[in-house]
């Protein structure tokens, strides 16, 4: 699988401040978009000041945004998008479902005339206020989602929320889910040597999920963009990543690298009206998080082998019919000396009867 990919335009050239970057990515497995079952994939970014533009920044009285220092966010896709396939879930987030995404206790303040919500979370992980805005997107060259951040937008909304935030840059979130065939190539069946014996029982598939993964990134352009090779990007600091695979409790997960991670099984009530699927009775949610720095040029991989527990009715009956063949073929071989002997002794006797 080719790697998706970020990065941010900056809004005035003169100054590139740098930004921290969180990405939640909820790979759906269970979901279904019409009568064939298929992923989809959820992509959560979050820009955050950097360090330097937190410093920077706290000298001003004023309330200051990200909108301030980028521009646009671009997310690169190894595949054809359309419109379709996009789903801004800025309607489906509610406090439940905030809280849940964040695992923290949260505030949600909203207004009818702004197209952003204020989240508080109780824990300030990673932040303890920012902004949930509606995507303003447009796709580009077929592979490339931008989003516009509206800055006066987020100005006004922040005036609306306001009330004691503090003098600081105000994180942004969005958040969308992509659906459609292309998003199966994430998933690949896994053809094992022993297929044949236990493919009755059981289905093996690999996950092969890659971002800001320069070797299987094979648009040029795409590689300069995240190096930042020509300075015309936000310079970003370091990138968290949540991976999490959602699957039914029926599947066993593989991760391979020893890596650490988290189980829990999704609280249907919060993640019903959220989740892709009709079918929502014991689904778990597998979690991964890493860090990717500055100064890494190798991006996030994850690899995974699932196992899922099947009943093939069409191999089990095949199997029975070789069974069949098998046990008739068998009791033939069986027979077949006795049947000789029978002929032998019938044809002696007819020669003794036939002399005499």
């Amino acid at each position: 699988m080719e790697s998706f990919a970020l990065w941010c335009k900056p809004r005035d050239d003169s100054e590139l401040s740098s930004i921290r970057v969180l990405m939640n990515f909820n790979l759906w497995l269970e979901s279904e978009k019409s009568s064939q079952m298929q992923p989809s994939l959820d992509v959560g970014i979050m820009l955050l000041p950097g360090k330097k533009s937190a410093q920077q920044e706290a000298k001003d009285s004023a309330q200051q945004n990200i909108g301030n220092i980028v521009d646009s966010i671009f997310f690169y896709c190894p595949f054809s998008v359309e419109q379709k396939d996009f789903n801004d879930l800025f309607e489906k987030m509610n406090q439940e479902t905030i809280g849940a995404i964040f695992n923290d206790m949260c505030e949600c303040t909203e207004a009818s005339e702004h197209t952003a919500k204020r989240i508080n979370l109780s824990k300030g992980d990673p932040c303890e206020n920012f902004l949930l805005c509606k995507c303003n997107y447009e796709i580009q060259d077929g592979k490339t989602i931008k989003i516009k951040i509206d800055k006066e937008d987020i100005n006004q909304a922040l005036n609306a929320f306001n009330k004691g935030i503090g003098n600081e840059l105000m994180p942004i979130y969005y958040r969308f889910r992509l659906t459609g065939k292309p998003i199966s190539n994430v998933i690949t069946e896994s053809h094992s040597k022993d297929q044949l014996l236990t493919s009755a029982f059981s289905k093996e598939e690999i996950v092969d999920f890659r971002f800001n993964d320069y070797r299987t990134l094979g648009d040029e352009t795409v590689k300069r963009n995240i190096n930042n090779k020509d300075k015309k990007c936000v310079p970003i600091e370091n990138t968290s990543i949540h991976f999490l695979l959602m699957s039914s409790a029926n599947v066993d997960v593989d991760s391979g690298n020893g890596a650490e991670r988290k189980r829990r099984l999704l609280e249907k009530t919060i993640w019903e009206k959220y989740a892709p699927i009709k079918q929502f009775d014991e689904v778990v949610a597998w979690h991964w998080k890493s860090e990717l720095k500055e100064e890494s040029s190798n991006g996030y991989t994850m690899y995974l082998r699932l196992k899922r527990h099947v009943s093939n009715w069409k191999t089990i009956i095949i199997y029975l019919l070789v069974g069949l063949c098998i046990n008739v073929f068998y009791n033939w071989v069986y027979d077949l000396p006795k049947g000789v002997v029978a002929a032998g002794l019938t044809l002696v006797v007819h020669n003794i009867l036939h002399l005499s």
